[in-house]
């Protein structure tokens, strides 16, 4: 009886989650004279696929906002997977600097790179504008780059930290023995032991660089380095707002994030299960 109110909680749970996603849909499918009926309505009376045949079939011949969402789409996929890469690259050589060659302080450093986690982005905004300004970088996907590797490898570097010292050090000292170098051993014994963190990290990772807007708001002005969350933000006008289009964009906008939480969705569940995330 309670495993069947379980599963019936769990249900309603699932379904009010999945309501917003199924309304957002609905009004990408609808026209704008069906959006008031739409609310009365679980469907549109007239449903059109006409928007997201604009986004995909947009060219540069013929400049629309569909087009401007089509290179923006390119510009977060590659920025996030980018990052993604070198967050995992760079927090791994600093994990396993900090858990298994004693450097001095180590837990000092541990502590620094959990306290920087805690700063807001947002008052680091200015800064980075200026500096970036008197650099020449503004309006690069270079920036952007740089910017959101920094903002997430401690929490990357937390991660990883916490899963290799729970990892047995026998195995490593084995592997020395057997003539491997540190990179070595990394490469060979730790990260093939560790793909539930790397994965876990991984995706906490990309869904912030995908997700980020305020940075790329204020650095990002052309096409060439702006990216998915400006442009859906800018399909709100002063006098008109393209709701049907909007909610197309958030819906391709979720995709990616989605395809990628469920293709490593074992790996990120046994990583949090087997303390991955914790101290």
């Amino acid at each position: 009886m309670r495993r069947t109110i379980w599963i019936v909680f769990l249900i309603i749970l699932v379904l009010i989650s999945g309501i917003p996603i199924y309304w957002t849909f609905v009004t990408s499918i609808s026209e704008d004279k069906d959006l008031v009926e739409t609310s009365s309505r679980w469907f549109p009376p007239s449903p059109t696929f006409s928007n997201y045949k604009e986004i995909f079939s947009a060219s540069k011949q013929f400049y629309s906002v569909g087009y401007e969402f089509k290179i923006t789409l390119l510009n977060s996929s590659l920025v996030s997977l980018t990052v993604t890469v070198l967050c995992l690259t760079i927090a791994s050589l600093a994990a396993y600097s900090i858990e298994r060659l004693k450097v001095p302080l180590r837990k000092a450093i541990s502590f620094s790179v959990v306290l920087t986690q805690m700063l807001p982005p947002v008052i680091l905004v200015i800064p980075i504008y200026l500096l970036f300004g008197r650099l020449g970088l503004l309006n690069r996907k270079l920036s952007l780059i740089i910017i959101y590797t920094a903002l997430n490898l401690p929490f990357s570097i937390w991660i990883l930290s916490s899963y290799f010292r729970r990892l047995p050090v026998s195995v490593e000292e084995a592997a020395i023995i057997d003539g491997c170098g540190y990179l070595e051993t990394l490469w060979r014994i730790v990260v093939p032991l560790s793909k539930p963190a790397f994965f876990t990290a991984g995706i906490f990772v990309f869904l912030a660089a995908w997700n980020e807007f305020l940075i790329s708001l204020v650095l990002t002005t052309d096409l060439t380095a702006k990216t998915l969350p400006v442009a859906i933000a800018e399909f709100m006008g002063r006098y008109y707002t393209d709701y049907p289009l909007m909610c197309t964009a958030g819906i391709i906008s979720m995709t990616p994030p989605i395809i990628f939480a469920s293709i490593f969705q074992r790996y990120l569940v046994e990583g949090l299960a087997q303390g991955a995330v914790k101290e």
